[in-house]
């Protein structure tokens, strides 16, 4: 009987098995012949590429239709070697940077900004920069009333016109002015805008009978402003609740006298808001004059009104005042205008401080801005309080 052996049937590759090599071999020519083409094109001469078809647009040609060149900007003589290639750019309000030449370890000379052709210089940090003043009240420089507290010197000699006053120390070879800016607290926006964008050195005053006017000061002095109020006064139109009076009993006048300055603490003065007839009648005065002598306070008078007898009455009773030369923005309330009037006024600085009065518009406090950005070095803004001091 024949023996039968059985084999184990070698297995075919399975069509898996093939198309996975298919696939390898395929991946390897392509791998190897993009090699190739790379490094042919790496060693082909870079003038037998054209550029032109990479270019979303044809490039500029002349009149014979030729190819324009484009300029190599990194060309030496485009761009001199340590030279600023945008140094005589110029810009209204912007740099205005003077050319220099390109030396090594040259550096490149910044100018002024300009704002209408005017240099700002370093000027522009006065506005930026300012010191805190103490916060209101001191202890001890009030007294208590029906309406309140009101202004009253310290047991030790202090009041508030020493006390509330901006610190200042004039500086050798320089001019001075004072510039204050009234009228405040009845418009918050405006308001904020010269307590925030004014420099320091500029006197604000409150109307007083504005609300929150406790508040006002607390963030005018927070800013750096020394603060007075301002005493409705009778002029020549219609009086108002709490207006100051040529009739009447005197009574009167110190009842709403105290009760505006009462209205709250942290003012060294107080100004006249209108007044033209009450500055010159000194029988109504008299009793006023002698409050606010008593008080501790100074007194800022708008000069309104030439040769006013409050003048003349204030030095007699002993009471701190001093009259302003002219008013910021009495005809036009532009930029142009007040920096032109501050400019005016400037130019009397030379043996006393002048004091310029402008009012709680947005055009007067641009152009106290505008002029200290381009105001000439040798002239400062000194606090209103300094005048009152000096004059």
């Amino acid at each position: 009987m024949a023996q039968h052996i059985r084999r184990n049937p070698k297995k075919l590759p399975s069509v898996r098995k093939h198309g996975f090599s298919a696939i390898l071999l395929l991946a390897i020519i392509g791998l190897s012949t993009f090699s190739w083409l790379n490094i042919s094109a790496k060693n082909k001469p870079i003038s037998h590429v054209s550029t032109e078809i990479f270019l979303p647009q044809p490039l500029p040609r002349d009149v014979d239709n030729e190819l324009v060149p484009l300029p190599d900007l990194l060309e030496p003589d485009n761009i001199p070697q340590n030279a600023n290639p945008t140094e005589q750019v110029s810009m209204v309000g912007g740099l205005q940077n003077k050319p220099t030449s390109a030396l090594p370890n040259q550096t490149t000379q910044s100018g002024p900004m300009l704002i209408d052709g005017r240099a700002i210089s370093d000027n522009q940090r006065t506005i930026t920069k300012y010191t805190p003043l103490v916060r209101a009240p001191i202890d001890g420089l009030s007294r208590i009333i029906p309406f309140g507290r009101m202004p009253h010197p310290h047991e030790d000699g202090r009041t508030a016109i020493t006390s509330y006053a901006k610190p200042f120390t004039p500086k050798d070879k320089t001019k001075y002015i004072s510039l204050v800016v009234g009228g405040l607290g009845l418009n918050p926006a405006i308001t904020r805008q010269a307590i925030d964008n004014l420099p320091g050195a500029v006197t604000l005053s409150f109307a007083a009978d504005a609300p929150g006017l406790q508040g006002w000061i607390n963030k005018a002095r927070a800013h750096g402003h020394e603060v007075m109020i301002e005493l409705p006064m009778q002029g020549t139109g219609v009086t108002e609740a709490r207006t100051l009076t040529i009739t009447g009993p005197n009574t009167a006048n110190i009842k709403n006298l105290e009760y505006l300055l009462s209205r709250a603490q942290g003012y060294f003065a107080v100004t006249n808001y209108d007044g033209d007839r009450l500055v010159n009648d000194e029988t109504a005065l008299l009793p006023i004059v002698k409050t606010l002598k008593e008080a501790g306070l100074g007194f800022i008078y708008d000069g309104a009104v030439d040769n006013a007898r409050i003048e003349p009455l204030a030095k007699r009773e002993g009471l701190p005042l001093v009259s302003a030369n002219g008013y910021l923005d009495d005809k036009q309330q532009d930029n142009i205008y007040v920096r032109n009037s501050i400019q005016t006024l400037a130019e009397d600085s030379y043996d006393n401080v002048p004091i310029g009065m402008g009012f709680a518009y947005s055009g007067t406090i641009d152009g106290i801005k505008s002029w200290v950005a381009s105001k000439p070095k040798d002239i400062e803004i000194a606090p209103v309080s300094y005048a009152l001091k000096k004059r």
